[in-house]
């Protein structure tokens, strides 16, 4: 097999690995929430190269001068693809604007460049690119990805860990334990970049199939975790303001430093309040609201929770749930009920959440630590 044959088969097979995996995501979640997203992250930047890489090696020259405009400007819409996949799925809030078609001006840019140049000089791009050789277009689409990469993996990762803060004060239930696999992908994608420019920078040729094989590892973890961790919606920050608007008396600008007979005093008023009203088997419960119906600041809760029990709000109800969760499945050997009975009646909004939390904090599945005791 020669150097040209394996791009080809290479290229062939990451196509309909792709297309397949698309296919799969979108009939197994029916097209619900952010997975049409996912698809086209799948689909739509990859594809169209893919073709170009097989076109140009088969000799296909009239097929490989159509899709070389078009291969040369869709892959830089990957990178605002994965951070719009990462703000759809963290902020509520989100959405599309006309500002955000600023986010094609590279695409464009590569499309008005490579239509600017004649047949005569796109065929020699291809064949200079099928000797190995740098291109002008090559070069600039390049250097356009490597510059989308260090700005969009930067704006992406600093909001992933802005959001990851917040959540743990404003949400309830497991919304970041089902999507905390989508900053494993993020890095995932961001090291597989770096491996891929390096190799590029020490021999451009892996442009034709190493990213291509790089890229079909990542998208089964994208499709895998996509279909395993049913999304449940994210709040929005709006629905929390009334509630935020009427404890905001309590906050504090500066909260002075508390001592640790302080943190423990709250946080025992917590457990008590807790085991008394049942707070935590409501899946709405949050810091705000909690923090209203103990009559303390937000700031004072956390900070006692953290400092005292270290573990933040979203642990700590978990905990209870959990907990609540072993006396009731102890229920179930004298009952003709099932496990699945009993998430929603422990403040559990979905029994993927459920399943992972419990295994989280116990380390195994709810069947295997009932079979166990």
């Amino acid at each position: 097999m020669d150097y040209n044959e394996f791009v080809i088969i290479v290229n062939a097979s990451c196509i309909i690995i792709l297309l397949v995996l698309a296919a799969i995501l979108l009939v197994a979640t029916s097209f619900r929430g952010e997975n049409g997203y996912a698809a086209t992250i799948i689909v739509l930047p990859n594809v169209p190269v893919y073709l170009y890489n097989m076109s140009r090696m088969l000799g296909w020259h009239s097929f490989a001068l159509f899709m070389l405009p078009i291969a040369f400007s869709i892959n830089t819409l990957l990178m605002p693809l994965l951070w719009l996949f990462a703000k759809k799925n963290f902020d509520a809030n989100f959405r599309l604007r006309y500002i955000h078609l600023l986010h094609l001006l590279p695409g464009l840019f590569c499309l008005g460049f490579c239509l600017c140049m004649s047949q005569e000089q796109r065929m020699d791009s291809i064949i200079h690119e099928m000797s190995g050789e740098d291109t002008i277009i090559g070069n600039i689409n390049t250097i356009i990805i490597f510059v989308q990469m260090v700005f969009y993996f930067y704006a992406i990762f600093r909001f992933l860990y802005r959001t990851k803060r917040d959540i743990n004060n404003t949400v309830s239930d497991a919304e970041w334990m089902q999507k905390e696999w989508i900053h494993i992908f993020e890095y995932l994608f961001a090291a597989l970049f770096v491996i891929v420019m390096v190799c590029y920078v020490i021999w451009p040729r892996t442009d034709a199939w190493l990213i291509q094989i790089l890229n079909v590892v990542a998208m089964f973890y994208l499709v895998y975790n996509t279909i395993a961790h049913p999304v449940a919606p994210m709040i929005n920050n709006a629905e929390l303001a009334h509630v935020n608007s009427e404890i905001v008396n309590h906050e504090v600008t500066t909260a002075p430093v508390m001592s640790n007979e302080q943190m423990k005093n709250v946080c025992e008023n917590a457990l008590k309040y807790m085991a008394e009203s049942k707070a935590y088997l409501r899946s709405d419960i949050s810091l705000a609201i909690f923090a209203k119906e103990l009559d303390v600041s937000q700031r004072t809760l956390s900070r006692a929770i953290n400092g005292y029990m270290k573990c933040n709000f979203f642990e700590f109800v978990n905990r209870l749930r959990v907990d609540e969760a072993k006396r009731r499945l102890m229920e179930l050997k004298l009952s003709e009920f099932n496990i699945d009975s009993i998430y929603a009646e422990c403040g559990f909004r979905s029994r993927s959440t459920f399943f992972m939390v419990f295994k989280k904090l116990t380390g195994k599945t709810p069947a295997a630590w009932l079979d166990e005791m």
